[in-house]
C-alpha cells in the first residue's frame, strides 16, 4: 500500500514544485532519489519462472534463451553439482538456498543476454544481492574445475589421431597437423577507460579469444582478454603456447595451422605471403593449408553466432583479409619454420 502511494504522490509533487522556477533544486534531488533508488519504485518479480515456465520451453526456445540446449544444461549441472563450493548445504531455517540447477541457469542467462541484473533477479524471483552471488561462484566453478577437464592438449596418442584426421578433413592433404589457430573478436561494452584500445579494425568494440581447435572443432588451447585493437602476433607473443608450442607440439614433430598474421614457427605453419611472385607448388601449399584452417574459422563464427549454418560461415571468411590488414614483421620467422615449411611444400607437389 505505502508503495502505490509513494508511486503516486512523487511523481504529483515534482509536477508541482516545477512550477515554480526557485524550485529546480527540490526537482532535481526527488528525480536524483527516485533514479537512486533511496525512493524505491516498486518492481514486480516473476514467480514460477524457473519452477513452472522454464520446464515447458520448446527445445529451440531453451536454446535461445539459455544459449546451450537443455541436455547441455543439465551435464553441466551435473558436472557442477560436485563441486564444494555449490552444494546444498542442509536447511536449517530462514530462507532455502537455490537449487544447483537454477544457480547454473541464472548464471548462463546472464553469460547469454544482455540483461542487467535488475531483470535477470527479477525474471527469477531472487534478490540481486542472491544472483551476483550464486553468478560469481558458478562461474569460479566452470574456472576451477571444469576449465582443466574439457580444454586440455592432447596426449601423444590423441595428437598422432589427429593428425590423421585433419589430413583427411577437405580434398587436400596436410600431414602433421593437431591445431588450427586463430583470433576471434567478442563484442563488449566500450569500457569506461582507454576504450579506444578495445575498438577494432571490424568497428566494434571487442576483447580477443586466441583459439586453438582440433580437427572436430573441439579447444585444445585458450587465451582470452586483450583488447580487440592489438594485433594477432602479439597476442600470441603473450600467451602460454608461445613458450610451450614447440615442446607441445612434440619439438617440431608437429605444428599448428595459421594465418599471415602470425610468424612461421617450426611449430606453427602460416602460408607463404603473396607478392605476385608465387611459384604454382607454393600456390598449391596455400590452398591446401587453408583448407585445413577452415575448422578454424568455422569454429570461431560457431562462438559468436551460436551454431547456425556451418556452410553460411564458410561463405563469409576473407582469407586473404589479415595478411592485407594485419602483415606479420618477416623478421620474427625462424630458418626451421621455414625449412619444415619448404619440405612440406616438396612433399604436397609430389
Amino acid at each position: 500500500m505505502a508503495d502505490n502511494i509513494i508511486n503516486f504522490i512523487i511523481p504529483f509533487l515534482i509536477d508541482q514544485i516545477a512550477d515554480d522556477d526557485d524550485d529546480c533544486m527540490a526537482v532535481n534531488m526527488l528525480k536524483a532519489q527516485l533514479d537512486n533508488g533511496i525512493i524505491r519504485k516498486k518492481r514486480e518479480k516473476c514467480h514460477g519462472f524457473f519452477e513452472r515456465t522454464v520446464p515447458s520451453l520448446f527445445p529451440d526456445t531453451f536454446r535461445r534463451f539459455f544459449r546451450v540446449s537443455r541436455g547441455t544444461a543439465e551435464v553441466l549441472c551435473q558436472h557442477l553439482g560436485r563441486c564444494r563450493e555449490l552444494k546444498k548445504r542442509e536447511y536449517r531455517g530462514g530462507r532455502e538456498e537455490l537449487a544447483t540447477d537454477k544457480k547454473v541457469l541464472i548464471t548462463l542467462r546472464y553469460l547469454a543476454s544482455q540483461e542487467n541484473t535488475m531483470e535477470i533477479s527479477d525474471r527469477f524471483g531472487i534478490t540481486e544481492y542472491t544472483f551476483l552471488k550464486h553468478k560469481e561462484k558458478v562461474i569460479h566453478c566452470i574456472n576451477n574445475n571444469l576449465l582443466g577437464k574439457f580444454i586440455k592438449w592432447p596426449s601423444d596418442a590423441e595428437m598422432n589421431t589427429i593428425a590423421h584426421q585433419f589430413n583427411d578433413i577437405g580434398a587436400y592433404n596436410f600431414p602433421g597437423v593437431v591445431g588450427a589457430i586463430d583470433g576471434s573478436h567478442i563484442p563488449i561494452e566500450p569500457p569506461s577507460e582507454n576504450p579506444n584500445s578495445y575498438y577494432n579494425r571490424k568497428r566494434f568494440h571487442s576483447i580477443i579469444l586466441q583459439g586453438i581447435c582440433k580437427d572436430d572443432l573441439q579447444f585444445i588451447h585458450t587465451n582470452i582478454g586483450w583488447p580487440g585493437r592489438v594485433h594477432d602476433a602479439k597476442v600470441l607473443k603473450n600467451s602460454s603456447i608461445w613458450t610451450d608450442g614447440y615442446q607441445k607440439c612434440r619439438f617440431g614433430q608437429n605444428h599448428l595451422l595459421g594465418d599471415a598474421a602470425y610468424p612461421l614457427k617450426v611449430w606453427l605453419i602460416t602460408p607463404y605471403r603473396d607478392t605476385g611472385r608465387l611459384t604454382r607448388q607454393q600456390k598449391y601449399f596455400n590452398k591446401c593449408l587453408a583448407s585445413k584452417r577452415q575448422a578454424a574459422c568455422v569454429l570461431h563464427n560457431i562462438c559468436i553466432q551460436n551454431g547456425e549454418d556451418i556452410e553460411e560461415f564458410l561463405e563469409q571468411e576473407d582469407q586473404n583479409e589479415d595478411q592485407v590488414l594485419n602483415p606479420v614483421n618477416i623478421a620474427e620467422n625462424d630458418a626451421d619454420g621455414a625449412i619444415k615449411r619448404i619440405n612440406i611444400t616438396n612433399l604436397l607437389s609430389n
